[in-house]
């Protein structure tokens, strides 16, 4: 399943229990949420998988899609909107964890960065702190 059809499914479902937009990519001063993917993550199964022998056999066509690691983040502006947008999308992901994406299921589980982890993914991108929440998204078997 391709990444974007993930993602946008992704969006769908938050902003069926948000007020405040929902945006793909990184963060600037719009009155937004933002789904910002920062990591690809290549399943196992796909390290370990036997390269295609013969002409025409292409088993990666059925490789498991990677994981995608991703923050749902505010804005700078801490008011009662960008506050309250952001725990209407927490709410959202904790009560629909898995829902559909094209032809497909996808699940999203929590996955708590510390905050030396936040610190230096923040400064590497070059992007102010703010609120976050980090999730991992992966297509269900």
């Amino acid at each position: 399943m391709p990444l974007f059809t993930r993602l946008t499914a992704l969006c769908q479902t938050l902003a069926t229990q948000t007020t405040v937009p929902i945006r793909i990519g990184r963060p600037d001063d719009a009155t937004a949420l933002f789904v910002w993917p920062w990591r690809l993550e290549e399943d196992a199964r796909v390290r370990n998988a036997p390269l295609p022998r013969l002409p025409g056999d292409d088993s990666k066509l059925h490789t498991p899609a990677p994981v995608i690691h991703f923050l749902v983040m505010s804005t700078t502006t801490l008011d009662d909107t960008t506050i309250s947008g952001l725990e209407a999308a927490r709410l959202a992901l904790l009560e629909t964890p898995v829902f559909e994406a094209g032809a497909g299921r996808v699940v999203v589980a929590p996955a708590p960065l510390s905050a030396n982890e936040l610190t230096d993914l923040f400064t590497a991108a070059d992007i102010p702190l703010r609120l976050c929440l980090a999730y991992t998204l992966r297509s269900s078997a």
